[in-house]
Parts: C-alpha cells; structure tokens; sequence
C-alpha cells in the first residue's frame, strides 16, 4: 500500500509540474500574441507615416520634449560653476549669447505648438517646424564644441532626437 500511495503522490506531482510548465510558458505567448493598435479612432482625418504611427502624435511628442529639453538646457547654461583666481577673485562666467540663442529657440518652439494647435494641425504649421528645425540646428554646432558640460551635451542630445523626431512627422530633412 506504502508504494501505490508513493506513485499516485509522484505521479500527481509530475502531472502538476508539467501543468505549470506549459502556464508559464502559455502565458507569455497568449500575451505577446495580442495586438496593439495605437489608433483606436478611424483612419480618415490622421496623417501617417509609412510605419503607421500618427504623425500628430509623434509631433505633439517632440514638441513637448523640445520645449522640456530646452528649458533644461538653459538651466545648465544658466549654472555654471565659479572659479577663484588667487584666492581671493570669484568668476562666473555664463555665455549670454548661448542663453539668448536658447530663449530665441524656445520662443520658436512654442510658435510651433500654438501653429500646430498643439500637434493637432500639422499642414497649417510647416513653416513654424521648418523654422525650429533651422533654429535647433543652429543652436546645437553653436554650443556642441563650446560647453564641454555633460549636461548640456546630455541636453543637446535629446534636442537632437526630438528635432528628428518632428522632422519625421512633418515629412521634412533635419539640415544638418
């Protein structure tokens, strides 16, 4: 009787390890079977792009982290660290031509959004995006060699990648 008992004991136990065996590999393969439309609405009024991502949003997107990444970028700029000459003297030194350039690029991107009705009007704002394309080309070989603080090349970077990113959903080239 003591060995009948031990086979039904293994014999359930293989059968409840192999049930769970076959969920956690079930599982992941029903999950990653679904599909995933970011577009719940009809085709009819959005404009895409050949990868079928809405462009209106990517717009909106970049421009929202355009706007945050320049804000960043002219806090860095703002902060600089000073440095005392003989012990006594205490410089700082900030580049008021770099922070202007960032405002000036700054104000643009926010003309862009107020043209595009925040991402919502692309045809009505390609001017506005071209301009911020230009201005944030400008901005960057401006401070990319003058800075050398990993913040502000941290903040150059996605500057960069948003501007490709808007450039994308307008249809237009970064002019670099």
């Amino acid at each position: 009787m003591n060995k009948e008992v031990k086979k039904m004991r293994y014999s359930i136990l293989t059968k409840t390890l192999m049930a769970t065996a076959l969920l956690i590999l079930a599982i992941p393969l029903g999950a990653s079977a679904q599909i995933y439309n970011r577009d719940r609405y009809n085709n009819r009024d959005f404009n895409r792009d050949q990868y079928d991502r809405m462009n209106r949003r990517d717009a909106r997107d970049a421009i929202n982290r355009l706007d945050n990444s320049t804000a960043r970028l002219e806090s860095d700029l703002n902060f600089t660290t000073s440095r005392r000459v003989l012990g006594i003297f205490q410089f700082r030194t900030v580049d008021n031509n770099a922070v202007a350039q960032v405002r000036d690029f700054r104000r643009a991107v926010r003309q862009l959004r107020n043209a595009s009705n925040d991402g919502r009007a692309l045809d009505n704002s390609v001017n506005e995006a071209q301009m911020v394309l230009n201005r944030g080309v400008q901005l960057d070989r401006y401070l990319r060699l003058r800075t050398g603080s990993t913040s502000v090349d941290s903040d150059l970077s996605d500057l960069r990648s948003s501007l490709h990113t808007l450039a994308d959903a307008y249809g237009l080239n970064v002019p670099y």
